[in-house]
């Protein structure tokens, strides 16, 4: 996506607000990769020409998606929820990175409304494996029904699963608006200020304090066996992965790690995502821990 693209959305509500219905319609076709590119329009509509005008755009996308869902047979109180998922958390984190111009205060603030998330559903719906038991088992057998492969029996997926889901919801909202924010930032740049989101993107951190909490929640989660913590340990693994991610492209923008290396970073988190968003994790820890040291004690 070039400049002139990104400035013909920013200038140009009623394109902006089509795209943003189009693009929300992407991950009900099974395009589940395009989650986070619909809430980069009104994010990019808000870098480049300010709150009101992006609102317009948010609104009339929800509209738009509303509207077809609807038409696809599912309410409209789920169009409106699955909307505002889609395009709140982006258009909030845009409004902070506009005002402050910081990414890594943007992460934080999303990790601490991903730890908020967390803590009100357990709070407001309790336990996740008995409120989600219901629908995991029913969709488990009707993939039975179809024939489709299951390695596991029903039961111990209905477990498994349902036990989780709380903390990926929490992940997924804030890996969402992250993405859509990074996405944002990157077409705001080009090609006038081409580099400047790489650049702005190595410098990622979480912290001092909130990287310490995110090492000893992690390590609480392999001590205990409580959903709570377990779920905000997912939480604070994907923002770590995201300081290690950070520091990888710090490494080969320096020259000190070959762009192959890079390359094959990104196919290994597509084929052995578990261990390789561990490791990310660990390398982001050390990163933020050695870069947010010397802040800490200067002041």
């Amino acid at each position: 996506m070039n400049r002139s693209i990104a400035s013909w959305l920013a200038d140009n509500p009623l394109g902006a607000i089509l795209t943003t219905g189009l693009l929300g319609l992407l991950p009900l076709f099974g395009f589940s990769f395009a989650f986070f590119v619909p809430g980069a329009v009104p994010a990019l509509v808000l870098l480049m020409r300010g709150g009101q005008r992006a609102l317009l755009v948010a609104a009339g996308g929800t509209l738009l998606l509303v509207a077809a869902m609807w038409m696809m047979g599912r309410p409209a109180p789920v169009g409106l929820v699955y909307a505002a998922w889609l395009l709140g958390p982006p258009l909030l984190l845009g409004a902070l990175l506009l005002r402050t111009d910081s990414l890594s205060l943007c992460l934080q603030v999303a990790v601490l409304g991903g730890v908020a998330l967390v803590v009100v559903l357990h709070a407001t719906l309790g336990d996740p494996e008995q409120f989600w038991s219901p629908f995991v088992r029913d969709l488990a057998e009707e993939m039975k029904r179809r024939g489709l492969p299951m390695e596991l029996e029903v039961e111990t997926l209905v477990a498994m699963v349902s036990r989780t889901l709380w903390g990926w919801v929490a992940v997924l909202t804030m890996l969402l608006a992250m993405g859509a924010l990074f996405l944002a930032r990157w077409w705001q740049s080009m090609p006038e200020r081409r580099g400047a989101f790489g650049a702005e993107f190595q410098q990622l951190r979480l912290g001092l304090a909130l990287g310490v909490v995110s090492a000893l929640v992690i390590v609480a989660s392999l001590l205990t066996d409580r959903t709570l913590v377990d779920d905000l340990a997912r939480l604070f693994l994907a923002a770590l992965a995201i300081i290690g991610l950070a520091a990888a492209h710090r490494l080969k923008a320096r020259g000190a790690l070959p762009g192959l290396w890079l390359w094959v970073l990104y196919v290994l988190l597509i084929v052995v995502a578990p261990v390789t968003v561990a490791a990310l994790a660990g390398w982001g820890f050390v990163d933020n821990w050695l870069r947010s040291r010397p802040l800490a004690q200067s002041a």
